[in-house]
Parts: structure tokens; C-alpha cells; sequence
């Protein structure tokens, strides 16, 4: 089957450690997504930089790694997801997303410059409140400033994506009504069952249906504190979540997100891609459908996507 991962924080991973793209000691390198599917992988790949960083190392790693993303492909031959014409056929392909945008500084208008850059997903926070809106772990709890408002629209007129994994529940909320005003689906690229895991990253039931409302997809995370309460997660527990989700709303709307090298290896309750295939199996030996475990798989984020990108 074709995958599609909606996030990894790879880029960061190889900035930091100096790594290599082909093979490294990372969760995913080009051998490991040449290994993990016979027709091919669409790996979303995160620009992360710490807010807590000083802003001009904020803007110089951002820039760093929009260049390493561009190198890459270019080294590799591999396909850069700018279009929906580019979301067919096979093979490897790789989406720019950002994942927090404190090093805008509240600018607006950057979104014009990292659309020409090649990203095609964005996050407005991680974890702190910035300009745009409260962060999940930030302390104002709310939703979109003006200026959020003003960059979801401008996000949504140009074709990219929105992705609601580390925003408030606020806003959630202010980004679902935007989506509904403009008929495109949103994401939570990275973000599992609040039911079953009750952490704040995760995603609540009227959450999640209002996600597939406007047809969008949570990406199911592979990391343990996701998973389980107790931080104690294997491949039971990723099979529990997408079971509970596609119950919840039909299994149009979830796919993987899977957060590798954005979590530490000892807290994935997988070790890479190549384990993908193996969840992708189970289910069909728990009688799904295989037209919904294609969806799982990659068709539901290819759905999106198609609606998204011009």
C-alpha cells in the first residue's frame, strides 16, 4: 500500500545532530522510506525550532532547514508535494509543513515568502501561545488574535493546509468555523483519542467529529504518553485509537501522524515507517474493510490534500 505520514520532525532531528539524509540514526532516513512500502510514501516533514530559542536563531535554523528540505530532494530525486497534481502516482514524496510560527513575530504577510518556499502545512503554535493564537501548554487558553484570524484566512486563500495538534481547544474551535466558512477541510496532523489518553494534545470526541465534518483527518501519534495514560504503548494501543476514532466517525477520517525523531526512540510505540505496514495488516485481519485501510493508509490525507492545494 501507498502511506502518507502527516508528521515527523526529521529536518530538526538531522540539524541537530548533524546527520545525514540517506542513513542515520534516526527514525526515518531515505533507506528506511525506500524499505517501508513497495509503492512509496508521502512523509510530511516538519520545520520545528524551539520558541524558548533567541529569535535570530529561531529565523537562521528555519532557513536552514527549508534549504536542507529543498537539498534533499534535489540529492535524492524525490518528488516535492507543491500541487494536487503532484499527489499522483507513486513512489517518494515529501510536504513542507511548520510546526509553530514564533519566528514570524506575529508578521502576516511571511506567509507569502514560505508559501513560495514550498510549505504547504502549517501549525500556527506549538506548545507556548505566540501572536497568532494560545499554544496547548501556554497560559491565556485562548483561540485566534486578529492576526490568527487574518493568517487561517490568508492560509486557506492560498492553498495550505491547517493543522490544529498543538493549538488551544479555543482554538480548535475558531479554526473549525473558519474551515466551514471557506468549505476546506483542517487536520490535527499528529493528535489521538482524548477518551482513551487524556492528554490536552490530544483530541476530544466532539473534536474529532467535527474534524470529519469538514473532512478532515487526525493523524494517528506513536508516541507512548499519546497512547496510554501511563506512557506504556505498544501497536495494541495504536490499533485501540484508530478503532475508537473510525467507530466514533468512520474511518474516512484518520491517518498516521506518526511523530517520528520528534519523540524520543525509548517513547515510540514503534520503532519506524517500516511498522506502518504491519498496523495496516492488522486491521485487515480484523475484517476492515481494505477500502478503508487504502483510506488509513494514504487515500484519506490524499483527500484532503486534493481539496487543499491548488
Amino acid at each position: 500500500m501507498f502511506l502518507v505520514d502527516g508528521h515527523c520532525d526529521t529536518l530538526h532531528g538531522m540539524l541537530i545532530k548533524n546527520e545525514k539524509f540517506s542513513k542515520n540514526s534516526l527514525q526515518i532516513d531515505y533507506e528506511t522510506l525506500i524499505k517501508c512500502s513497495k509503492n512509496g510514501i508521502l512523509q510530511f516533514l516538519a520545520i520545528f525550532e524551539s520558541p524558548s530559542n533567541p529569535m535570530e536563531k529561531q529565523k537562521a535554523d528555519v532557513r536552514t532547514m527549508i534549504d536542507l528540505f529543498h537539498k534533499v530532494t534535489d540529492e535524492f530525486n524525490i518528488k516535492k508535494v507543491l500541487n494536487k497534481s503532484d499527489l499522483n502516482g507513486t513512489g517518494i514524496k515529501v510536504l513542507l509543513s511548520l510546526e509553530g510560527l514564533y519566528f514570524m513575530e506575529g508578521n502576516v504577510d511571511m506567509i507569502d515568502s514560505l508559501y513560495d518556499d514550498g510549505v504547504r502545512c502549517m501549525s500556527l503554535t506549538w506548545n507556548p501561545d505566540n501572536e497568532f493564537s494560545g499554544g496547548v501548554n501556554g497560559d491565556s487558553g485562548q483561540g485566534l488574535s486578529d492576526k490568527g484570524s487574518l493568517l487561517v484566512k490568508k492560509a486557506f486563500e492560498k492553498g495550505i493546509l491547517l493543522d490544529v495538534s498543538h493549538i488551544t481547544d479555543k482554538g480548535f474551535w475558531d479554526i473549525a468555523e473558519e474551515a466551514g466558512k471557506y468549505k476546506k477541510p483542517f487536520v490535527a496532523t499528529h493528535s489521538n483519542s482524548r477518551k482513551l489518553c487524556g492528554h490536552k494534545r490530544n483530541l476530544n470526541d466532539k473534536m474529532l467529529k467535527a474534524l470529519a465534518k469538514a473532512g478532515g483527518v487526525s493523524g494517528i501519534n506513536m508516541f507512548t504518553c499519546f497512547l496510554s495514560d501511563n506512557c506504556e504503548a505498544g501497536i495494541d494501543d495504536v490499533i485501540k485509537h484508530i478503532e475508537f476514532i473510525c467507530a466514533l466517525t468512520g474511518p474516512e477520517y484518520v491517518g498516521f501522524g506518526c511523530d517520528f525523531d520528534g519523540i524520543d526512540k525509548t517513547k515510540s510505540a514503534v520503532t519506524g515507517p517500516e511498522a506502518l505496514q504491519v498496523i495496516l495488516e492488522r486491521l485487515l485481519q480484523l475484517n476492515y474493510p481494505e477500502n478503508a485501510v487504502n483510506g488509513i493508509a494514504s487515500e484519506n490525507f490524499l483527500r484532503v490534500l486534493s481539496k487543499v492545494l491548488d
